[in-house]
């Protein structure tokens, strides 16, 4: 059934210096209400706020709300959305650059710490997280990703497993249009990018960059659907037509050039995406991957079983 997710990700600027909490903290909220009125669903905002409003000693902690989460909580509130938000957070003696996850409700869900520091972050206190961490919220699963990390393959295998419908993407370095949209397309996954910077936005699975930012647009926005399943073309796209004219406007497929895939939308209230696959026996692209993988093992163990019976002979 269709889930419709209204994203936005707005660009962090800032005329203060760092440490300068008050002033980051004030423009924060500026940003956030900003938005109010426009129905967003979430705001994934710039690793920037951490890194120009506190030091280590204004660390915040999940139990104990100081300033700065007490601010996202009350622009969640008053946006009706989720907030992935960028805030320095301490655990016992350690400090972490996080993204804390906010509920419409104000209430903290989740919290995951940067796990790919920058050298420059561990000498000045920082600890580096250790894992991948996916918080279940009402809109989908959402994914947490910092600046750094977005060059580390070991955390995007972690998040492949977790299945993201969307990963947050907060950072004070763009990372490029291409490893953002390899991210998005090997978790199968939307992307969205708070940056300091022009061109981010909100990547599709396919890895295209929906609404970018820009002089003009300084907040990216996006209405995406997350009941989607990611097919490969071969063996299925001779049914895509039949699926069409069953279902008209209440499916939609995006074919890309060059991909070999297909991204199929439910746009009823009346039937899954993953229900038009099973009536239509269509195969997802990682069952595809697997089938093809297990074939080519045994084909592969049946030539050399043959060679090796042509050298016994």
């Amino acid at each position: 059934m269709s889930s419709y997710v209204h994203i936005a990700a707005p660009i962090f600027k800032t005329s203060a210096t760092r440490g300068q909490f008050d002033v980051v903290l004030g423009e924060t909220r500026t940003t956030l209400q900003g938005l109010r009125g426009m129905g967003v669903d979430l705001v994934v905002m710039c690793e920037g706020v951490e890194a120009f409003a506190q030091t280590l000693d204004t660390a915040e902690t999940m139990d104990d709300p100081g300033p700065l989460l007490n601010m996202y909580q009350e622009e969640a509130v008053a946006l009706n959305a989720h907030i992935a938000a960028s805030v320095k957070i301490r655990e016992g003696d350690r400090v972490y650059n996080s993204q804390v996850f906010v509920s419409p409700e104000g209430a903290l869900l989740g919290v995951y710490h940067k796990c790919n520091l920058t050298v420059g972050e561990i000498d000045l206190g920082l600890s580096p997280g250790e894992k991948a961490v996916t918080i279940e919220t009402s809109i989908g699963r959402l994914g947490g990703i910092i600046c750094f990390d977005l060059n580390f393959r070991w955390l995007l295998e972690e998040y492949k497993a977790q299945l993201p419908d969307i990963l947050c993407f907060g950072s004070m370095y763009h990372g490029s249009k291409m490893v953002q949209g390899m991210w998005a397309f090997e978790c199968r996954s939307f992307l969205a990018a708070g940056l300091p910077v022009y061109d981010g936005g909100i990547v599709t699975p396919h890895g295209e960059v929906i609404d970018p930012t820009h002089r003009e647009n300084p907040c990216a926005h996006a209405h995406v659907n997350l009941d989607r399943a990611l097919l490969h073309y071969d063996f299925n796209h001779m049914k895509f037509q039949e699926i069409r004219l069953k279902y008209g406007k209440e499916v939609r497929l995006e074919i890309p050039p060059h991909f070999a895939t297909a991204l199929l939308y439910s746009e009823s209230s009346q039937r899954t995406a993953a229900d038009i696959c099973n009536e239509f026996e269509l195969e997802l692209l990682d069952d595809y991957f697997d089938r093809s993988l297990k074939r080519n093992a045994t084909a592969r163990g049946s030539l050399s079983q043959q060679r090796s019976d042509m050298e016994d002979k």
